[in-house]
């Protein structure tokens, strides 16, 4: 049988590359290969929260930094998604 988080985690991969714009999926995509067995159960959540907002091209522009993202989103996962879009220059 397959744990809670096991089945959390195989709805983010899915979600994270069919976010609703091609450049939202390339990033989170892209995190989601490298991090996501590693999320704990407070990230996985907070990923899920980020997803829920339903607006893509904000999520990007916070990925980004081209917008501050309100406190409530402006959580460690979120700075570990920006590291890691600047550290692999996927830009």
């Amino acid at each position: 049988m397959t744990n809670n988080i096991e089945i959390r985690r195989r709805r983010l991969k899915y979600r994270t590359s069919h976010t609703g714009t091609k450049e939202t999926d390339i990033l989170l995509g892209s995190f989601v290969e490298v991090f996501i067995e590693s999320l704990d159960e407070s990230e996985i959540q907070d990923f899920e929260d980020l997803l829920s907002i339903g607006n893509d091209p904000l999520v990007f522009n916070w990925i980004v930094s081209r917008e501050s993202a309100p406190k409530e989103f402006d959580t460690p996962l979120l700075k570990k998604i920006q590291n890691h879009v600047v550290e692999r220059d996927i830009l």
